[in-house]
């Protein structure tokens, strides 16, 4: 993924709060890759963006 272009899906926005404790902010964006499977075969890989 290093040096790579990628599509990233923002699904928590700064400044929203996280659905399962409303009490933490996000202080950045939010999201992920979508097709990308986390090396444990879980979830998908997270990115925090900038900008």
């Amino acid at each position: 993924m290093i040096g790579k272009t990628v599509k990233v899906k923002v699904d928590r926005p700064l400044g929203s709060s996280h659905p399962d404790y409303p009490e933490h902010i996000y202080p950045i964006n939010y999201g992920y890759v979508e097709g990308i499977i986390a090396p444990d075969g879980g979830r998908t890989r997270r990115v925090y963006t900038w900008g």
